[in-house]
């Protein structure tokens, strides 16, 4: 039988979840409260957990007055505002995005800054800090432009982090980031490249402070107490004071305070010498989270936490008849299944090569968290040589399982992502219980060698050429534009991201899978074309998945909300900030991006955000290419005489009929043109007389609405041709 707890925590956290995602908090809890009242008599569990969804509304409800009174909540848009803030964590002399916590003024609350550069600060240190405020939807951040130093003297829990980062830094040297997460959560300077390479190999959980953590804490910390042959309550006392403490230190994450409950909550079964329901446990364990964090609810971390932890009670539960290597491996493939849905849901990423990869991290994490610990809190180069060689061993693991082919799958986020790896927990629960018999064996065995396959033949089809050429996507992202330009080299560049609206977030479902499908980890930059939701939806996903050096946009300020949450998350990824004017030049091996639009004046001058569009050259040999973005004919007219003849054009504004003037392609003369448009959008993109004046001038047309993702290849010698064409699924 299953416990009540676990109806009434989902119960409570469909009402919370009801609410923080915007329904009315008296809309869900009326109708609710009616129907408890009817079935209390018949039905005291329904009624029950009707009334934790109202409790779960009403939470919900106060969580988001809460927040509204907090500073992000009451701050606007294009406004200068300035707070006194006690900071979390030691920012470096070169700037970058940290937390704080708001000490005084009118409103209170955690805050995310970005801190300009020139001003080392230590952690729990208060600073008065002025800048422009960018609101978007996980809260907004603050972009200091002055910052004075208001009490230098380190307190609290940034105190702690602080001395934590500097002991770091003193002892491991350039694994020092990579400590930092492991021990306090820290990852601001963690490589993208690590970043990308702990995902490929399913070992991403270590990076972030999991329960998995939280339990190796634990399990050292009770041998601790053991040897100081303490009484049981003296233990249970001692374990549980440290143990939040630590997760005070961390900042209460919701997987960690999810542990660090359920471990307390073993203690007291032990202590009482009760019988533990393993979930019972999870779901209490969870309720408490939410009643911490309500925001948990919408945390990836948490619904993987739970997932994954969940799934490791039923396996060891299911095999405790098995054998050692049954026993050894099903915790670990439990786990894959039940969290994969969730990570091609969200991510667009699953990795099963995790299974066999977590079998030799997990040991080796078992010794280098403990003992990192140890060394950061008695300052032992002695123990911190020890725990850094588990850590290089432990990115050996992750190297090796990264480079794996069929490792890892890639595919375009959502709910077809969700649905597929849906179908594979389900046919593997079915397998598990089939009775067992030869033909069962025999199933398993033929299940095994047509994923192998199949995901042989997905990595063999979806590579791109090894030539040292320069590789040039036209990405299918519906009504919107997204190219992807990749180096001869192997870097990349990416020219807008596509759309996001009701339709999905174009970034994360096809921009990331594609460029994590060709070998990317990380980008020589991005470029922002204008402020127009069809180009620069996608980019946040992409800004979250990556770490581009650049983010170069055309500067013009906008007061439009969607695209000041995309500066918002340029700035809260660090990366730098450019405002595109004609001259500016990047090369990237042997490949010339040249800005031909806007100047200053022209971009002063334009009330129509597309004469506002960043015009891009690319050459490579003797192959030009030109990237109009959504520039119309007062931007041809503007720029006719300084282009000459292209190889290829990327048709402006989507074929619209204000732009591609014949004028235009008298100048550029190409032969081939692309055009990135959806299938039978509202605008009547590409206009038939767009069209026809490509036809009089002898242009071959390709567009993705009806081919797909279209990929060039431009060889050095200054051949181009399509190399790949993706069909809509």
């Amino acid at each position: 039988m299953r416990p009540p707890i676990l109806y009434l925590s989902i119960a409570f956290g469909l009402g919370l979840s009801a609410v923080l995602s915007g329904r009315g908090e008296w809309g869900v809890v009326l109708p609710v409260l009616m129907g408890a009242a009817l079935l209390v008599r018949r039905a005291p569990l329904a009624a029950a957990c009707g009334l934790m969804l109202v409790a779960g509304a009403m939470w919900g409800g106060a969580a988001r007055r809460e927040r509204g009174a907090s500073c992000a909540g009451r701050w606007t848009s294009l406004q200068t505002h300035s707070a006194v803030i006690q900071l979390t964590d030691p920012v470096p002399a070169s700037g970058g995005v940290t937390e704080g916590v708001v000490r005084a003024g009118p409103c209170r609350g955690a805050l995310t800054v970005r801190w300009p550069d020139g001003h080392p600060a230590h952690g729990g240190t208060t600073w008065v800090v002025a800048g422009r405020f960018l609101p978007d939807a996980r809260g907004g951040i603050l972009v200091a432009r002055r910052v004075r130093p208001l009490d230098a003297v380190r307190r609290g829990r940034g105190a702690l982090r602080d001395r934590v980062a500097e002991r770091s830094r003193r002892l491991f040297g350039a694994q020092a980031p990579l400590v930092d997460a492991l021990v306090i959560a820290r990852r601001a300077e963690l490589p993208a490249e690590l970043r990308e390479r702990y995902t490929r190999s399913g070992l991403a959980h270590l990076l972030s402070i999991s329960g998995l953590h939280v339990a190796f804490f634990a399990a050292w910390l009770n041998i601790v107490l053991l040897r100081l042959r303490l009484g049981a309550r003296a233990r249970f006392v001692a374990a549980t004071f440290v143990m939040l403490a630590y997760v005070w230190l961390l900042g209460f994450p919701a997987p960690a305070t999810r542990s660090a409950v359920m471990l307390a909550m073993l203690d007291i079964a032990k202590l009482r010498q009760r019988v533990v329901a393993p979930r019972g446990l999870v779901a209490l364990a969870a309720l408490c989270v939410l009643f911490g964090d309500p925001w948990s609810v919408q945390s990836v971390g948490a619904w993987l936490s739970v997932a994954a932890v969940a799934a490791v009670i039923w396996a060891g539960r299911a095999t405790e008849r098995h054998g050692t290597v049954v026993r050894l491996l099903a915790p670990a493939a439990a786990a894959t299944l039940f969290t994969a849905p969730i990570t091609a849901y969200t991510f667009g990423t699953v990795a099963p090569i995790g299974l066999l990869a977590n079998l030799a991290a997990i040991p080796l994490a078992g010794l280098a968290v403990p003992g990192l610990m140890v060394a950061l809190l008695v300052s032992s180069s002695w123990l911190a040589a020890g725990a850094g060689l588990c850590l290089a061993l432990l990115d050996v693991v992750a190297r090796v399982a990264a480079a794996l082919p069929g490792g890892h799958f890639i595919m375009i986020a959502g709910p077809r992502a969700a649905a597929m790896w849906l179908g594979v927990l389900a046919v593997a629960w079915w397998l598990w219980n089939s009775p067992r018999r030869r033909w069962v064996i025999a199933a398993r065995a033929s299940l095994i060698a047509a994923v192998l396959s199949l995901t042989a033949v997905f990595a063999a089809f979806t590579r791109l050429s090894d030539c040292r050429c320069l590789i040039v996507s036209f990405l299918d992202v519906g009504q919107g534009d997204a190219v992807a330009l990749r180096s001869p080299a192997g870097r990349w560049l990416l020219i807008d991201g596509g759309p996001r609206g009701p339709q999905g977030d174009a970034g994360r479902r096809v921009v990331v899978p594609f460029l994590r499908s060709h070998g990317a980890s990380q980008l020589a930059g991005v470029v922002a074309t204008h402020a127009h939701l069809d180009h620069f939806g996608g980019l946040p996903a992409v800004l979250d998945a990556f770490d581009p050096a650049f983010v170069l946009e055309p500067g013009e300020p906008v007061p439009d909300a969607g695209y000041l949450g995309f500066l918002a998350a340029v700035e809260s990824d660090g990366a730098e900030w450019r405002a595109a004017r004609r001259g500016d030049r990047l090369q990237l091996d042997g490949v010339t991006v040249e800005v031909l639009s806007p100047d200053s004046a022209w971009a002063g001058s334009q009330t129509d955000i597309n004469e506002e569009s960043v015009v891009l050259l690319v050459t490579y040999g003797a192959t030009r290419l030109l990237l109009a973005g959504d520039a119309g004919m007062p931007t041809e007219a503007h720029l006719a005489g300084q282009v000459g003849h292209v190889t290829l054009l990327k048709v402006g504004h989507h074929g619209s009929r204000g732009a591609t003037s014949d004028r235009w392609l008298d100048e550029l003369r190409p032969a081939e043109a692309v055009i990135s448009v959806g299938a039978k959008n509202r605008y009547g993109h590409p206009a038939p007389e767009t069209l026809a004046r490509l036809r009089a001038h002898g242009v071959a047309v390709v567009r993705t609405d009806e081919r797909g993702t279209i990929t060039f290849t431009v060889s050095s010698h200054g051949t181009l041709a399509i190399t790949d064409v993706r069909h809509h699924a």
